[in-house]
């Protein structure tokens, strides 16, 4: 008898654990649901010659890599010919996660990503690949609305010679000039936006 009561206890204790899993949790890598997605800003520092934006990609990927994470990790950067808006894909929602994997939402998705004239992030995206935090200023060439923001684009970020500009956000702000801050020189170096991508 009571061989048989524990086994029903156990079937009861299975099924309760069974139905108390979130809907839609699914999956986990990097510290967060695989249909969310992870964004930081780089430890490291760039001139505006970084080989286009496929080089800023491989950047963002050797950052994540070197930080042990696994997902693929694209740049928030535009060039003349690419918005970032249409070149990432942003289904859900952004976080960041400090050094001690506390994750902190950003937005609940892509559209209030790109809407930052009307509605304030809800996180800084001041955290680097470790969970450090940076202040400092960040290559985007994009405008809050996630297209390209004029010309300053460092020549399409092939260029850190005099006379170009490339425009930058800020990491510490939560308004639109996350994105849209000021134009510098290209000579200058700072860092970069990654953000993860659907496995």
């Amino acid at each position: 008898m009571l061989k048989i009561q524990s086994i029903l206890l156990l079937s009861l204790m299975l099924t309760l654990i069974s139905c108390g899993k979130a809907e839609g949790e699914g999956t986990q890598s990097d510290g967060l649901a695989d249909s969310d997605h992870r964004v930081f800003a780089t430890s490291s520092s760039y001139s505006g010659n970084m080989g286009g934006l496929s080089g800023a990609d491989s950047n963002c990927q050797s950052a994540a890599s070197a930080a042990g994470l696994t997902r693929t990790y694209k740049a928030i950067l535009s060039d003349s010919g690419n918005d970032a808006e249409d070149r990432l894909i942003i289904s859900g929602e952004v976080y960041i996660i400090d050094s001690l994997d506390n994750s902190n939402l950003v937005v609940n998705s892509g559209v209030a990503l790109w809407n930052t004239d009307s509605i304030n992030l809800l996180s800084s995206i001041d955290l680097d690949e470790n969970g450090n935090t940076v202040n400092d200023s960040v290559w985007t060439g994009t405008g809050s609305d996630g297209g390209v923001f004029f010309t300053d684009n460092c020549t399409n970020w092939t260029s850190s010679g005099g006379g170009t500009d490339g425009f930058t956000g800020s990491s510490a702000s939560l308004n639109d000039q996350w994105v849209e801050s000021l134009s510098e020189a290209c000579s200058n170096s700072n860092r970069l936006y990654c953000i993860s991508q659907k496995q």
